[in-house]
C-alpha cells in the first residue's frame, strides 16, 4: 500500500493501516530512538509515544514532504521535548551534580574488525549526554546549530562546542579501540 492510501487509511481510523504505517516505519523510527536514549525498552516506548503523535498529526501532513521525513521531524521532536522535561523534573529533585560519567568503561568488541551500528552506538552512548544529544542532532538527522540551539535552549556557539567535543571524544575512543586490536592482532600471530 502506498504512503497516501496509508495515510488516508489513518485518517478514516482504519486500524489496519495505522498498524501497516507502524511496521513500514518501524525500522526508521526505532533507529533514531535508540539514538536518543540509552536503553531499548526506553527507545521503544519513546517510539510508540512518537508513533502516538504521528497518528495524532497526520491530518497536517502536507504531500510536500516525503513521509519518512515527516515521521522523523515528529520523532525527534518529540524525543527532544521528553528530554526536556525530563530536564526540569530533575531539576527540580534538585540533582545539581556534575556530569562525570556514569564510571563504567565502555568496551567495544571488534569481532571481524569493522565498526557495526551496536559498536557505533555503544560509543555515542559513551558521550555526555547532551553532547550525545547536540551530536546525533547535527551529525546524524542533519539539523542546523540555529535549531538546535532552539530546540535545546542554548547558544548556537554551545552547539558547535558539543559537536566539537563529541568528535574530540569520538576520535580518542576510536584510536584507544584500534590501538586494542593491533595489539589483540599482534598477540595471536
Amino acid at each position: 500500500m502506498n504512503d497516501r492510501k496509508l495515510v488516508d487509511g489513518c485518517l478514516k481510523n482504519d486500524r489496519r493501516s495505522q498498524n501497516e504505517l507502524y511496521k513500514k516505519y518501524f525500522p526508521l523510527m526505532s533507529s533514531i530512538a535508540l539514538r536518543y536514549t540509552n536503553d531499548a525498552d526506553e527507545a521503544i516506548q519513546r517510539l510508540n509515544e512518537g508513533f502516538y503523535k504521528v497518528l495524532q498529526k497526520l491530518d497536517q501532513y502536507k504531500d510536500d514532504f516525503a513521509l519518512a521525513t515527516w515521521i522523523r521531524r515528529i520523532l525527534v521532536n518529540h524525543l527532544i521535548d521528553t528530554y526536556r522535561k525530563e530536564q526540569r523534573q530533575l531539576a527540580k529533585i534538585s540533582l545539581h551534580d556534575d556530569y562525570e560519567g556514569d564510571g563504567t568503561e565502555h568496551t567495544v568488541n571488534l569481532g571481524e574488525q569493522k565498526l557495526e551500528e551496536k559498536d557505533l552506538r555503544n560509543l555515542l552512548n559513551s558521550l555526555p549526554e547532551m553532547t550525545g544529544k547536540v551530536f546525533n542532532l547535527y551529525a546524524i538527522d542533519g539539523f542546523k546549530h540555529r535549531e538546535i540551539a532552539e530546540m535545546l535552549g542554548m547558544s548556537e556557539g554551545t552547539s558547535k562546542w558539543h559537536v566539537n567535543e563529541a568528535r574530540r571524544r569520538l576520535k580518542v575512543q576510536l584510536e584507544r579501540m584500534y590501538a586494542q586490536e593491533k595489539k589483540m592482532i599482534e598477540v595471536t600471530r
